[in-house]
């Protein structure tokens, strides 16, 4: 066992209880750990999970259920289905289904409750012909209209369960709905969801969360942890055994290690118990072998994208930063492309500005200090800093397709050599920044995302950390940014876009050593509407203040350095011709 996946293992069992925190959590009916249960009938029974595929999404008004207000009840159209006015047909103790559209969610809920209903269901709808029946158009069910006022749940539903509801309904077949809580809930296989073919290694971070909601001490409780690769074939198991455990425990349970042999596709994980058998006590995690690729998401685009709302962005000072853990295996790797994507970059890119439309992407060491454990605890900058070891900004042209990813050519920033090397048994995160303050549109860009992946939090090593005013080590609720590093071999898609280099026949920088001043001289091809110029530390901290210069072609930019302590800085310019991070030495 790696020293980094041996620290790993102590700490989970350690800490007993793991804990995410999440920059998009909020009060309402949103992941309270129920699972949404299609009883009846029985052609379209079903367990709906929160933010799964093909799940369900939360309301951020409204009530939390908590497990002793369980609850089923009858699914009854309501008349408007659209619910924007009062409804006039009685739901009295009745689950109203209801259309998404014309109005905000948090009235059609109100008027359901005004009718009676004890909770309200909303059908997604579809937004584009591309649009599958279990597409996500939108990031859960914001409160707008008399959300202050409702004291029913609500969650929303795809498509694709909506019209199996309709269809028993129109066939006079009463749909039963239940809020229901499992026994069993947040199993984990991996530490990231993608790992390529050479990089599989020991899985360490197999846990669930066992709940013993019975009201009576159990005794030899005995859960399983089943693995299946991607033709379904069993590859073997692990089993945890309690001796004992209290009514209401919610306890932690860490599985021993497993080693699944590198098989390229999905695999499956089953976790299950001998005390509780119905269909939503028995949970699945899923991981899959790729040919190259490190990833966090799912594989599996979740449309629209993920970011926070504008004032929560201006809160932040216009500035995120996001990553995602690449765990290498015992053989040494050479990332050679970031993939990433965008999703409302008609909203963001501002024509004419080059400064304004950089997405900075970075590469970190994870363990920065050598000694197996993880550094991350309050930003990435503070943190990692002194462990960036590729660095390179993509520049938004404006004709970028929403939803479409984008490879990016990486460069180690020690060498300036295209691909970086990564180190055996060792902890990555590939990282997506932007900073919106010189774009002046107080909208931050929508990283393509999937759905949400389960996985163990570690300390020091989130799988998915978030810095937005503060470090959120959950990253976002119910979304994972994709933010793939690929390995030596991978091939970009036709949508590739390669980052513009700025040629070193168009700068140079003098002196370099430098003392007190140190220049930037220009000879650009043509008038460039603006060149913004920072001087950044070796962790990556602006050392001296950005200068822009306006419409400019050919000329000096000159900066003081007399204050900067003698060492290593990089000098990162931004023209509508390129960008370029170049190191500078100040000696004094």
């Amino acid at each position: 066992m790696n020293r980094l996946f041996h620290f790993l293992l102590l700490l989970a069992l350690c800490v007993g209880v793991a804990s995410n925190l999440s920059a998009q959590g909020a009060d309402g009916t949103d992941d309270d750990g129920f699972v949404v249960q299609i009883t009846t009938p029985a052609s379209i029974a079903q367990n709906l999970f929160n933010a799964a595929e093909c799940g369900w999404e939360g309301s951020t008004y409204g009530p939390s259920i908590t497990a002793d207000q369980a609850f089923c009840g009858d699914v009854v159209w309501a008349k408007d289905s659209l619910g924007c006015t009062p409804i006039t047909n009685n739901l009295t103790g009745k689950i109203a289904l209801l259309r998404r559209g014309t109005c905000n969610f948090s009235l059609k809920v109100y008027h359901a409750q005004q009718a009676g209903a004890i909770a309200a269901v909303i059908t997604n709808h579809y937004n584009t012909a591309t649009d599958g029946p279990c597409t996500w158009n939108i990031g859960g069910m914001s409160g707008g209209d008399s959300a202050a006022a409702v004291v029913i749940p609500s969650i929303l539903i795809h498509r694709q369960t909506a019209e199996q509801i309709d269809a028993a309904i129109k066939a006079a077949q009463p749909v039963t709905l239940c809020f229901a809580f499992p026994r069993m809930s947040g199993p984990t296989s991996a530490s990231m969801y993608a790992t390529p073919l050479s990089q599989v290694d020991t899985m360490q971070a197999i846990t669930v969360n066992y709940n013993n909601r019975s009201g009576a001490t159990q005794t030899d409780v005995n859960l399983k942890a089943e693995f299946f690769g991607p033709s379904g074939s069993l590859l073997g198991s692990v089993t945890y055994n309690m001796p004992v455990c209290e009514p209401n425990a919610d306890s932690f349970i860490v599985f021993p290690s497993f080693y699944a042999a590198p098989a390229k596709g999905k695999h499956t994980v089953r976790f299950t118990n001998d005390k509780y058998t119905e269909s939503i006590d028995t949970v699945y995690s899923y991981y899959e072998h790729t040919d190259y690729t490190f990833a966090t998401d799912n594989l599996v685009v979740d449309p629209g994208g993920v970011g926070p709302a504008d004032a929560d962005f201006a809160a932040a000072n216009f500035y995120i930063q996001s990553g995602g853990l690449c765990l290498t295996g015992d053989a040494p790797a050479k990332a050679t492309y970031a993939t990433f994507g965008i999703s409302n970059i008609e909203a963001v890119y501002v024509p004419g500005s080059p400064s304004a439309n950089i997405i900075g992407i970075a590469v970190y060491k994870a363990d920065v200090d050598g000694d197996g454990a993880g550094d991350l605890s309050s930003s990435f900058v503070d943190d990692l800093g002194a462990g960036l070891i590729a660095y390179v900004d993509y520049e938004m042209t404006g004709n970028e397709v929403n939803d479409e990813f984008i490879s990016v050519p990486l460069t180690d920033l020690a060498t300036g050599d295209p691909g970086v090397n990564l180190d055996p048994n060792s902890g990555y995160y590939v990282s997506l920044i932007y900073d919106g303050t010189e774009a002046g549109t107080s909208i931050c860009v929508r990283f393509i995302n999937s759905l949400d992946v389960g996985y163990a939090a570690f300390t020091g090593y989130p799988t998915t950390p978030l810095y937005f005013g503060q470090l959120y080590t959950g990253g976002w609720s119910g979304a994972m940014v994709a933010q793939r590093l690929e390995l030596d071999g991978f091939t970009p898609g036709s949508s590739t876009n390669e980052p513009k280099k700025l040629a070193d026949t168009k700068f140079s920088i003098t002196p370099n050593p430098a003392n007190e001043f140190v220049n930037l001289n220009l000879k650009l091809n043509d008038v460039n509407p603006a060149v913004s110029v920072s001087i950044l530390d070796a962790n990556g901290r602006v050392a001296v203040g950005t200068q822009v210069q306006k419409n400019i072609q050919e000329g000096v930019m000159n900066f003081n350095v007399k204050s900067l302590p003698s060492g290593t800085y990089y000098m990162w310019v931004r023209t509508a011709e390129g960008s370029t991070l170049k190191p500078i030495a100040i000696c004094h």
